[in-house]
């Protein structure tokens, strides 16, 4: 083959890898907008039955927040100083919040990186009913060992983790050893969370942040505020909003 050929047959490759990842972008962009309807269309059903049976359940104990929580349930990544603050409701059960993550987070790591903003994740867990494990309140719950024993920056790295690797809805999400594994691998040690993990000991702490959820008016994941403002109804508009703010 000629060396013309080649080069043609290298620049039709290129073009076609191209092609095949601006189409794999549209079709990620037109999924979140497309659950972001569904998700806008069901939320006050959603919400409302969400408020009722948080406060069925609710005991209305007090309960000692991990270590480097703000403001009794804020977890925040980044610079204090930072100009703009993104305030993100999720649970690690939530298929579109994964979507969501997919979509956006290494744009805002890069944000926090630069010093651009700072993350308020506000972690919540109603979803133990889509796993068959109660996956979503023992993710939560180490995820808050894992902040408590390890610090913020392991803490946002097992949060990655868990949302680049979430369960299917209805499956049995990760056990406690997978758990202890991936938490160890952020950076915590597992000499620390292993009977935290075990014992769920964050449990009345995860129920009142998600009653408190509730409270704040936050009817469904994700949900995304920018410097206290909600930032849109659908993913795709909060994702978009935080680009914005990123510049």
């Amino acid at each position: 083959m000629s060396k013309r050929n080649i080069n043609k047959t290298a620049e039709r490759a290129a073009r076609a890898a191209a092609l095949k990842a601006e189409q794999e972008r549209q079709e990620k962009r037109r999924r979140l907008l497309l659950i972001g309807a569904v998700v806008a269309g069901l939320v006050f059903v959603v919400g409302a039955g969400f408020l009722v049976q948080n406060l069925r359940n609710s005991t209305g104990e007090a309960a000692t927040p991990p270590a480097g929580v703000v403001d009794d349930y804020g977890i925040v990544v980044g610079d204090a100083a930072a100009p703009t603050t993104v305030t993100i409701y999720e649970d690690f059960q939530c298929p579109v919040c994964a979507d969501f993550e997919e979509e956006i987070g290494e744009e805002l790591n890069a944000g926090i990186e630069a010093g651009t903003v700072k993350v308020d994740y506000r972690i919540v867990s109603f979803l133990d009913r889509a796993s068959k494990n109660e996956y979503s309140s023992r993710a939560m719950n180490a995820a808050a060992v894992v902040l408590d024993t390890a610090g913020v920056d392991a803490f946002k790295s097992f949060h990655d983790e868990l949302f680049a690797n979430q369960p299917v809805e209805g499956t049995d999400g990760p056990d406690d050893e997978e758990l202890i594994a991936a938490a160890t691998a952020a950076g915590a040690d597992e000499s620390k969370v292993r009977s935290a993990i075990e014992d769920k000991v964050f449990a009345q702490w995860i129920e009142n942040a998600t009653e408190q959820m509730s409270v704040d008016k936050v009817n469904g994941t994700p949900t995304v505020f920018i410097d206290g403002e909600l930032a849109g109804s659908t993913p795709q508009e909060y994702a978009d909003a935080i680009r914005a703010a990123l510049g």
